[in-house]
């Protein structure tokens, strides 16, 4: 072999490994956690922990905006998990309770942790919950309130400055801001009961007005439509400040039983108090609306000890995490079972082409439900199915049929191909296409030999043999 070509052969190679020594050392040096609980959590860092979130956890965070405020800022929604149930947790509904979204950001961020890795949290194991419900999260219902709250007139257009000033009755500190940039308390504008809520404002305020009609504001808006689209099981809103929880609004007889258990187990696992229920209730909130709306369980934790007109401090955060930590997999857990009651008897569907790939090794189900017994396990292989109710896939084992999950199925087989393939950027490469979980290092920009093809994945030749990487031209 001549010098060129040895070069040639060889220094792609050189590179790729340099580039893997490269990520074996910014992995260590990065693998500290993305959210940070130390500091003020603004409307644009809340983006970007978003954003960094779903790039380092591909496999099981997605997101997307469900709405945009009258100001111009995304209301983020954050999915994690691809079960078929789903259950619902938002945040900082009002402005001052901030605090509340660092703890569904920190939530995602866990969960998604512990999913990847194997691992449980608070004795729940986090991949099979995450298979089994999506949580789905609106961290930031109120974007341009917090960002008032926080920083001040200067973040908002000058010709809105002076009604910002006459509803906070004239004062430029706001840091006691509860409404949305409007003077609309969102949590005073869902269709339970609005007519009759207590102790409203005359008019737009910093805090307490309802607004001139239900649904008045573009944020309860969105929140509503969102919550008909994602139909979860349970909803969650939480709220500062009091370690209280709400969790019965004029809810159904048949409901109530259901619903005290689930609150007697919140309340002992962050040792809030129960709110008892009364006659005559204020309504108007969220979890209202979603109780008498669904008829099903909402919970509204009100997080800290409440320290004057005015946001948690930063120190409050620790002990309210270590309180709330296992809330939302554990309820995700509950809201499957909550789901399974109504949809345990889906019909089969015959599969003609029913030829399956498991990329990763998984658990054969004695039915179509993850609470039925586990008959065996299944490493990556390809097999034939011969039908499907809903996620579920029927199949023969050595122990006869059982079922497996697959919610992003691979039916068919990788291509043979022989194709010389230009990446441009480093690339990831995995242990199996469509696995995520399974990074194994990075290739540098070279070119690479494909020797299998599967949708938008190839299996190429790396320094240390053949892996897969996802690549559209």
């Amino acid at each position: 072999m001549n010098s060129w070509h040895y070069a040639k052969f060889w220094l792609p190679i050189l590179a790729a490994m340099l580039s893997l020594a490269m990520l074996s050392s910014s992995t260590s040096a990065s693998s500290g956690d993305i959210v940070r609980s130390d500091t003020v959590m603004s409307y644009e860092r809340m983006t970007s922990h978003i954003a960094d979130l779903a790039e380092r956890y591909p496999e099981t965070i997605e997101y997307k905006s469900i709405g945009t405020t009258p100001h111009g800022r995304e209301i983020w929604a954050v999915k994690l998990g691809q079960g078929e149930a789903a259950i619902f947790i938002n945040g900082s509904h009002h402005a001052r309770e901030w605090l509340t979204t660092t703890i569904n950001l920190q939530m995602i961020e866990q969960y998604a942790k512990a999913y990847r890795a194997g691992t449980a949290i608070d004795g729940y194991d986090a991949r099979k919950v995450l298979n089994e419900t999506t949580i789905w999260f609106v961290p930031m219902v109120n974007p341009d309130g917090v960002t008032l709250q926080q920083s001040g007139l200067t973040a908002f257009p000058e010709k809105s400055r002076n009604a910002l000033l006459q509803m906070n009755q004239g004062s430029k500190d706001f840091t006691r801001w509860k409404a949305n940039a409007q003077g609309v308390d969102l949590n005073r504008q869902y269709p339970a009961d609005w007519s009759t809520i207590h102790n409203n404002a005359a008019g737009p305020n910093w805090m307490n007005y309802k607004g001139a009609k239900p649904l008045q504001t573009t944020e309860n808006q969105s929140l509503v439509n969102f919550t008909y689209e994602i139909q979860p099981e349970i909803a969650i809103s939480y709220h500062s400040a009091g370690r209280i929880l709400y969790w019965n609004y004029k809810t159904a007889p048949a409901n109530l039983a259901r619903d005290r258990k689930l609150a007697h187990s919140f309340a002992a696992k962050t040792g809030y108090s129960l709110v008892q229920p009364t006659s005559n209730p204020s309504g108007g909130g969220y979890t209202d609306w979603f109780i008498t709306t669904f008829g099903r369980p909402a919970f509204t934790p009100e997080i800290g000890i409440k320290t004057g007109e005015a946001h948690l401090p930063l120190s409050a955060f620790a002990e309210e995490w270590k309180r709330n930590k296992g809330i939302g997999i554990w309820l995700a857990d509950e809201g499957y079972r909550l789901w399974l009651s109504r949809n345990r008897n889906r019909a089969e569907q015959p599969l003609e082409e029913g030829t399956l790939t498991l990329t990763e090794a998984r658990d054969v189900y004695s039915e179509p439900n993850f609470l039925s017994k586990a008959t065996t396990r299944l490493s990556p292989q390809t097999l034939q199915a011969a039908a499907k109710a809903g996620n579920w896939y029927k199949i023969q084992t050595g122990e006869g049929m059982g079922w497996i999950y697959g919610p992003h199925p691979r039916l068919g087989t990788a291509a043979e191909v022989d194709a010389s393939i230009e990446l441009k950027q480093d690339t990831v490469f995995y242990e199996q296409p469509f696995d995520r979980t399974a990074e194994k290092g990075r290739l540098a920009p070279m070119m690479v030999q494909a020797s299998k093809k599967w949708d938008d994945w190839y299996l190429v030749m790396t320094p240390i043999g053949e892996y897969w990487i996802e690549w559209a031209n």
